[in-house]
Protein backbone atom coordinates (compact mmCIF):
# COMPACT_ATOMS: atom_id res chain seq x y z
CA UNK A 1 0.00 0.00 0.00
CA UNK A 2 1.36 3.44 -0.95
CA UNK A 3 2.04 5.78 1.96
CA UNK A 4 -0.51 8.50 2.74
CA UNK A 5 0.81 11.86 1.61
CA UNK A 6 -0.11 14.27 4.40
CA UNK A 7 0.55 18.01 4.35
CA UNK A 8 0.68 19.45 7.87
CA UNK A 9 0.05 23.17 8.21
CA UNK A 10 1.10 24.92 11.42
CA UNK A 11 2.01 28.37 12.67
CA UNK A 12 4.36 26.94 15.30
CA UNK A 13 6.94 24.18 15.24
CA UNK A 14 10.35 23.53 16.73
CA UNK A 15 12.65 25.30 17.46
CA UNK A 16 9.70 27.25 18.99
CA UNK A 17 9.37 26.36 22.67
CA UNK A 18 5.74 25.57 23.44
CA UNK A 19 3.48 22.58 23.92
CA UNK A 20 2.01 22.63 20.40
CA UNK A 21 5.42 22.66 18.70
CA UNK A 22 6.76 19.98 21.02
CA UNK A 23 3.80 17.62 20.75
CA UNK A 24 3.72 17.92 16.95
CA UNK A 25 7.43 17.12 16.79
CA UNK A 26 6.93 14.04 18.96
CA UNK A 27 3.96 12.87 16.88
CA UNK A 28 5.94 13.17 13.64
CA UNK A 29 8.83 11.29 15.17
CA UNK A 30 6.52 8.43 16.15
CA UNK A 31 4.64 8.16 12.83
CA UNK A 32 5.32 5.07 10.73
CA UNK A 33 7.10 6.51 7.68
CA UNK A 34 6.25 3.46 5.59
CA UNK A 35 2.61 4.51 5.98
CA UNK A 36 2.99 8.31 5.88
CA UNK A 37 4.96 10.75 3.76
CA UNK A 38 4.98 14.15 5.46
CA UNK A 39 5.19 17.69 4.15
CA UNK A 40 5.29 20.52 6.70
CA UNK A 41 3.97 23.97 5.77
CA UNK A 42 4.97 26.32 8.58
CA UNK A 43 5.97 29.83 9.53
CA UNK A 44 9.64 30.61 8.96
CA UNK A 45 11.69 29.70 12.09
CA UNK A 46 12.89 32.72 14.06
CA UNK A 47 16.10 30.91 15.08
CA UNK A 48 18.68 28.79 13.26
CA UNK A 49 17.05 25.55 12.21
CA UNK A 50 17.90 22.56 10.05
CA UNK A 51 14.79 21.00 8.53
CA UNK A 52 14.05 17.45 9.58
CA UNK A 53 11.02 17.10 7.32
CA UNK A 54 10.11 18.33 3.84
CA UNK A 55 9.41 21.87 5.05
CA UNK A 56 7.82 24.79 3.23
CA UNK A 57 8.41 28.10 5.04
CA UNK A 58 5.91 30.95 4.99
CA UNK A 59 6.00 34.45 6.37
CA UNK A 60 5.00 34.91 10.02
CA UNK A 61 3.93 37.97 12.02
CA UNK A 62 4.55 38.30 15.76
CA UNK A 63 1.64 39.26 17.99
CA UNK A 64 2.41 42.55 19.80
CA UNK A 65 0.84 41.39 23.07
CA UNK A 66 2.36 37.90 22.83
CA UNK A 67 5.74 38.35 21.05
CA UNK A 68 6.83 34.71 21.34
CA UNK A 69 3.93 33.66 19.11
CA UNK A 70 3.73 34.07 15.34
CA UNK A 71 0.67 33.94 13.14
CA UNK A 72 1.24 32.85 9.59
CA UNK A 73 0.60 35.16 6.68
CA UNK A 74 -2.25 33.75 4.51
CA UNK A 75 0.23 32.52 1.91
CA UNK A 76 -2.20 30.78 -0.41
CA UNK A 77 0.10 31.12 -3.44
CA UNK A 78 2.91 29.47 -1.46
CA UNK A 79 0.55 26.70 -0.40
CA UNK A 80 -0.55 26.13 -4.00
CA UNK A 81 3.06 25.76 -5.13
CA UNK A 82 3.79 23.31 -2.33
CA UNK A 83 0.73 21.18 -3.01
CA UNK A 84 1.16 21.19 -6.78
CA UNK A 85 4.43 19.33 -6.30
CA UNK A 86 3.51 17.25 -3.23
CA UNK A 87 -0.12 16.35 -4.20
CA UNK A 88 -1.35 15.56 -0.67
CA UNK A 89 -4.00 12.92 0.03
CA UNK A 90 -4.83 14.56 3.36
CA UNK A 91 -4.28 17.94 5.01
CA UNK A 92 -3.78 18.28 8.76
CA UNK A 93 -4.33 21.80 10.18
CA UNK A 94 -2.59 22.19 13.54
CA UNK A 95 -3.40 25.88 14.09
CA UNK A 96 -6.32 28.13 13.19
CA UNK A 97 -4.53 31.35 12.20
CA UNK A 98 -4.46 33.03 8.79
CA UNK A 99 -2.09 30.41 7.36
CA UNK A 100 -4.35 27.59 8.50
CA UNK A 101 -7.40 29.40 7.13
CA UNK A 102 -5.74 29.85 3.73
CA UNK A 103 -4.82 26.17 3.66
CA UNK A 104 -8.38 25.17 4.59
CA UNK A 105 -9.82 27.27 1.74
CA UNK A 106 -7.37 25.81 -0.78
CA UNK A 107 -7.94 22.23 0.39
CA UNK A 108 -11.71 22.60 0.10
CA UNK A 109 -11.34 24.03 -3.41
CA UNK A 110 -9.16 21.10 -4.43
CA UNK A 111 -11.40 18.53 -2.75
CA UNK A 112 -8.68 17.32 -0.36
CA UNK A 113 -10.00 15.97 2.98
CA UNK A 114 -8.93 17.97 6.02
CA UNK A 115 -8.47 17.10 9.69
CA UNK A 116 -7.64 19.60 12.41
CA UNK A 117 -6.61 19.83 16.02
CA UNK A 118 -7.65 22.19 18.80
CA UNK A 119 -4.56 22.86 20.90
CA UNK A 120 -4.95 26.33 22.37
CA UNK A 121 -7.82 28.14 24.06
CA UNK A 122 -7.24 31.44 22.24
CA UNK A 123 -10.78 32.58 23.06
CA UNK A 124 -9.98 32.17 26.79
CA UNK A 125 -6.58 33.83 26.47
CA UNK A 126 -8.15 37.02 25.14
CA UNK A 127 -9.55 38.05 28.52
CA UNK A 128 -6.05 37.99 30.05
CA UNK A 129 -4.76 40.58 27.56
CA UNK A 130 -7.54 43.13 27.74
CA UNK A 131 -9.53 41.70 24.83
CA UNK A 132 -12.27 39.92 26.75
CA UNK A 133 -14.89 41.52 24.53
CA UNK A 134 -13.68 39.46 21.55
CA UNK A 135 -14.11 36.11 23.32
CA UNK A 136 -17.52 35.40 21.76
CA UNK A 137 -16.28 36.39 18.30
CA UNK A 138 -13.16 34.26 18.68
CA UNK A 139 -15.20 31.23 19.72
CA UNK A 140 -17.50 31.71 16.74
CA UNK A 141 -14.51 31.85 14.39
CA UNK A 142 -12.95 28.73 15.89
CA UNK A 143 -16.25 26.84 15.59
CA UNK A 144 -16.66 27.95 11.96
CA UNK A 145 -13.09 26.95 11.16
CA UNK A 146 -13.19 23.48 12.72
CA UNK A 147 -16.67 22.60 11.51
CA UNK A 148 -15.40 22.92 7.94
CA UNK A 149 -12.92 20.09 8.60
CA UNK A 150 -13.83 16.41 8.64
CA UNK A 151 -12.54 15.83 12.16
CA UNK A 152 -11.23 17.91 15.05
CA UNK A 153 -8.84 16.24 17.50
CA UNK A 154 -8.49 17.39 21.11
CA UNK A 155 -6.11 16.03 23.74
CA UNK A 156 -8.49 15.54 26.69
CA UNK A 157 -12.07 14.38 27.36
CA UNK A 158 -13.08 17.56 29.18
CA UNK A 159 -12.12 19.60 26.11
CA UNK A 160 -14.16 17.29 23.89
CA UNK A 161 -17.18 17.81 26.15
CA UNK A 162 -16.70 21.59 26.17
CA UNK A 163 -16.34 21.92 22.40
CA UNK A 164 -19.34 19.69 21.67
CA UNK A 165 -21.42 21.82 24.04
CA UNK A 166 -20.20 24.93 22.17
CA UNK A 167 -21.45 23.59 18.83
CA UNK A 168 -18.29 21.99 17.45
CA UNK A 169 -18.90 18.85 15.37
CA UNK A 170 -16.96 15.58 14.92
CA UNK A 171 -14.65 16.08 17.91
CA UNK A 172 -12.43 13.11 18.82
CA UNK A 173 -9.76 12.59 21.47
CA UNK A 174 -6.11 12.30 20.48
CA UNK A 175 -4.14 12.33 23.76
CA UNK A 176 -0.57 13.51 24.07
CA UNK A 177 2.26 11.21 25.05
CA UNK A 178 5.54 11.72 26.84
CA UNK A 179 9.16 10.75 26.18
CA UNK A 180 10.05 8.65 29.23
CA UNK A 181 13.62 8.20 27.99
CA UNK A 182 14.33 11.92 28.02
CA UNK A 183 12.28 12.73 31.11
CA UNK A 184 13.61 10.38 33.77
CA UNK A 185 14.12 10.63 37.57
CA UNK A 186 17.71 9.45 37.09
CA UNK A 187 18.58 12.87 35.64
CA UNK A 188 18.34 14.42 39.12
CA UNK A 189 21.23 16.84 39.62
CA UNK A 190 22.63 17.65 43.04
CA UNK A 191 24.52 20.61 41.61
CA UNK A 192 21.24 22.15 40.43
CA UNK A 193 19.72 21.64 43.87
CA UNK A 194 22.72 23.37 45.42
CA UNK A 195 22.17 26.31 43.09
CA UNK A 196 18.61 26.47 44.40
CA UNK A 197 19.89 26.43 48.01
CA UNK A 198 17.97 23.24 48.72
CA UNK A 199 19.46 21.05 51.45
CA UNK A 200 18.74 17.33 51.68
CA UNK A 201 15.41 17.94 53.44
CA UNK A 202 14.36 21.14 51.70
CA UNK A 203 11.60 20.53 49.14
CA UNK A 204 11.79 22.22 45.75
CA UNK A 205 8.49 23.29 44.20
CA UNK A 206 8.69 23.82 40.43
CA UNK A 207 6.62 25.41 37.69
CA UNK A 208 7.56 25.02 34.02
CA UNK A 209 5.92 27.10 31.28
CA UNK A 210 5.38 30.63 30.08
CA UNK A 211 5.47 33.36 32.70
CA UNK A 212 2.34 34.98 31.34
CA UNK A 213 -1.01 36.19 32.62
CA UNK A 214 -3.06 33.29 31.25
CA UNK A 215 -0.92 30.77 33.19
CA UNK A 216 -2.10 32.06 36.60
CA UNK A 217 1.47 32.47 37.92
CA UNK A 218 0.46 34.63 40.94
CA UNK A 219 -1.25 31.59 42.43
CA UNK A 220 2.04 29.66 42.42
CA UNK A 221 3.76 32.55 44.18
CA UNK A 222 0.94 32.88 46.70
CA UNK A 223 1.04 29.15 47.48
CA UNK A 224 4.79 29.32 48.04
CA UNK A 225 4.50 32.35 50.31
CA UNK A 226 1.76 30.75 52.41
CA UNK A 227 3.55 27.44 52.85
CA UNK A 228 7.03 28.78 53.61
CA UNK A 229 5.76 29.49 57.11
CA UNK A 230 5.28 25.73 57.68
CA UNK A 231 8.19 24.66 55.46
CA UNK A 232 10.98 27.25 55.86
CA UNK A 233 13.23 25.37 53.43
CA UNK A 234 10.66 25.36 50.62
CA UNK A 235 12.16 26.70 47.39
CA UNK A 236 10.23 27.91 44.34
CA UNK A 237 11.84 27.39 40.93
CA UNK A 238 10.26 28.89 37.80
CA UNK A 239 11.48 27.49 34.48
CA UNK A 240 10.42 29.53 31.46
CA UNK A 241 10.15 33.09 30.27
CA UNK A 242 7.45 35.56 29.39
CA UNK A 243 6.05 39.04 29.96
CA UNK A 244 5.70 38.62 33.75
CA UNK A 245 9.28 37.58 34.43
CA UNK A 246 10.84 41.02 34.88
CA UNK A 247 8.16 42.15 37.33
CA UNK A 248 8.28 38.89 39.30
CA UNK A 249 12.06 39.03 39.60
CA UNK A 250 11.86 42.55 41.02
CA UNK A 251 9.15 41.67 43.53
CA UNK A 252 10.38 38.22 44.61
CA UNK A 253 14.19 38.00 44.69
CA UNK A 254 14.03 34.70 46.63
CA UNK A 255 12.40 32.87 43.72
CA UNK A 256 14.77 31.03 41.39
CA UNK A 257 14.26 32.05 37.73
CA UNK A 258 15.91 29.64 35.31
CA UNK A 259 14.72 30.93 31.94
CA UNK A 260 13.77 28.71 29.03
CA UNK A 261 15.21 25.19 29.10
CA UNK A 262 14.90 22.48 26.48
CA UNK A 263 16.02 18.91 25.88
CA UNK A 264 18.32 17.27 28.42
CA UNK A 265 18.74 20.49 30.37
CA UNK A 266 14.97 20.75 30.86
CA UNK A 267 14.79 17.09 31.88
CA UNK A 268 17.50 17.68 34.52
CA UNK A 269 15.55 20.62 35.93
CA UNK A 270 12.37 18.57 36.20
CA UNK A 271 14.10 15.63 37.86
CA UNK A 272 15.90 17.86 40.37
CA UNK A 273 12.68 19.20 41.89
CA UNK A 274 10.43 17.47 44.43
CA UNK A 275 6.94 18.50 43.32
CA UNK A 276 5.37 20.20 40.32
CA UNK A 277 2.68 22.86 40.55
CA UNK A 278 0.58 23.87 37.56
CA UNK A 279 -2.11 26.50 38.23
CA UNK A 280 -3.27 27.19 34.65
CA UNK A 281 -6.97 27.05 33.83
CA UNK A 282 -6.60 27.76 30.11
CA UNK A 283 -4.82 24.60 28.95
CA UNK A 284 -6.28 22.17 26.46
CA UNK A 285 -3.85 19.61 27.88
CA UNK A 286 -0.68 20.83 29.60
CA UNK A 287 2.10 18.59 28.25
CA UNK A 288 4.48 19.72 31.00
CA UNK A 289 2.29 17.80 33.46
CA UNK A 290 3.24 14.50 31.80
CA UNK A 291 6.88 15.56 31.55
CA UNK A 292 6.92 16.24 35.28
CA UNK A 293 5.28 12.89 36.00
CA UNK A 294 7.79 11.06 33.82
CA UNK A 295 10.52 12.85 35.80
CA UNK A 296 9.17 11.35 39.01
CA UNK A 297 7.35 14.38 40.41
CA UNK A 298 3.97 14.37 42.15
CA UNK A 299 1.60 17.02 40.77
CA UNK A 300 -0.60 19.77 42.17
CA UNK A 301 -3.05 21.16 39.61
CA UNK A 302 -6.67 21.95 39.00
CA UNK A 303 -8.87 19.02 38.05
CA UNK A 304 -8.76 19.75 34.32
CA UNK A 305 -6.83 18.76 31.18
CA UNK A 306 -3.93 16.32 31.63
CA UNK A 307 -3.96 16.51 35.42
CA UNK A 308 -7.66 15.67 35.50
CA UNK A 309 -6.93 12.55 33.45
CA UNK A 310 -3.77 11.23 35.06
CA UNK A 311 -3.43 12.61 38.60
CA UNK A 312 -5.18 10.93 41.53
CA UNK A 313 -5.38 12.84 44.81
CA UNK A 314 -3.58 11.07 47.62
CA UNK A 315 -1.75 8.89 45.11
CA UNK A 316 0.53 10.70 42.64
CA UNK A 317 -0.44 14.24 43.55
CA UNK A 318 -3.35 16.43 44.63
CA UNK A 319 -6.13 17.96 42.54
CA UNK A 320 -8.07 21.12 43.35
CA UNK A 321 -11.56 21.96 42.18
CA UNK A 322 -11.35 23.99 38.98
CA UNK A 323 -11.07 27.70 39.73
CA UNK A 324 -10.86 27.33 43.54
CA UNK A 325 -7.60 29.05 44.43
CA UNK A 326 -7.91 28.37 48.17
CA UNK A 327 -8.29 24.66 47.37
CA UNK A 328 -5.16 24.85 45.20
CA UNK A 329 -3.07 26.22 48.08
CA UNK A 330 -4.53 23.56 50.37
CA UNK A 331 -3.67 20.87 47.81
CA UNK A 332 -0.01 21.96 47.89
CA UNK A 333 -0.17 21.84 51.70
CA UNK A 334 -1.58 18.30 51.67
CA UNK A 335 1.03 17.07 49.21
CA UNK A 336 3.91 18.50 51.25
CA UNK A 337 2.66 16.44 54.20
CA UNK A 338 3.00 13.22 52.16
CA UNK A 339 5.93 11.05 51.11
CA UNK A 340 6.97 12.95 47.97
CA UNK A 341 9.33 10.22 46.79
CA UNK A 342 6.65 7.53 46.95
CA UNK A 343 4.10 9.77 45.21
CA UNK A 344 6.70 10.56 42.56
CA UNK A 345 7.27 6.87 41.85
CA UNK A 346 3.54 6.48 41.17
CA UNK A 347 3.68 9.46 38.80
CA UNK A 348 6.48 7.80 36.88
CA UNK A 349 4.55 4.52 36.66
CA UNK A 350 1.55 6.35 35.19
CA UNK A 351 3.71 8.22 32.66
CA UNK A 352 5.32 4.98 31.44
CA UNK A 353 1.91 3.95 30.06
CA UNK A 354 1.69 7.06 27.87
CA UNK A 355 4.14 6.63 25.00
CA UNK A 356 3.96 8.52 21.70
CA UNK A 357 3.76 5.33 19.64
CA UNK A 358 0.24 4.75 20.94
CA UNK A 359 -0.69 8.34 20.04
CA UNK A 360 0.71 7.94 16.51
CA UNK A 361 -1.31 4.75 15.99
CA UNK A 362 -4.51 6.58 17.00
CA UNK A 363 -3.64 9.46 14.65
CA UNK A 364 -3.20 6.96 11.82
CA UNK A 365 -6.58 5.38 12.61
CA UNK A 366 -8.33 8.78 12.44
CA UNK A 367 -6.54 9.62 9.19
CA UNK A 368 -7.58 6.34 7.56
CA UNK A 369 -11.14 6.83 8.79
CA UNK A 370 -11.39 10.25 7.14
CA UNK A 371 -9.78 9.05 3.91
CA UNK A 372 -12.18 6.09 3.63
CA UNK A 373 -15.20 8.34 4.30
CA UNK A 374 -13.95 10.83 1.68
CA UNK A 375 -13.42 8.09 -0.92
CA UNK A 376 -16.87 6.64 -0.24
CA UNK A 377 -18.47 10.08 -0.59
CA UNK A 378 -16.60 10.73 -3.84
CA UNK A 379 -17.75 7.43 -5.32
CA UNK A 380 -21.35 8.19 -4.34
CA UNK A 381 -21.20 11.62 -5.95
CA UNK A 382 -19.72 10.15 -9.14
CA UNK A 383 -22.44 7.54 -9.38
CA UNK A 384 -25.19 10.11 -8.83
CA UNK A 385 -23.87 12.10 -11.78
CA UNK A 386 -24.05 9.11 -14.16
Amino acid sequence: MAPVRISIVTETYIPDVNGVANSLSQLLRALDRQRFRVQLVRTRPHAAWTSQEEEVWCRGIRLPFYPDVQVGWPSRERICEAWDSFTPDLVYLVTEGPLGAAALAEARQRGIPVISSFHTNFHRYSSHYGFGWVQTLMLAWLRHFHNRTALTMVPAPDMQTTLLADGFESVEILPHGVDCTLFDPRRRSQSLRQQWLADQSGPVMMYVGRLAAEKNIPLVVHSWQQLRQQHPGLQLVLVGDGPLREQLQREYPDIHFCGVKTGTELAQHFASADLFVFPSMTETFGLVTLEAMASGLPIVAFDVAAAGQYVSSGCNGELAKAGDEWAFVDSVRRLLAQDLVAAGRLSRQQAELLGWKRVAEQFEAYSRQVLVAHATKSVGQSQSMV
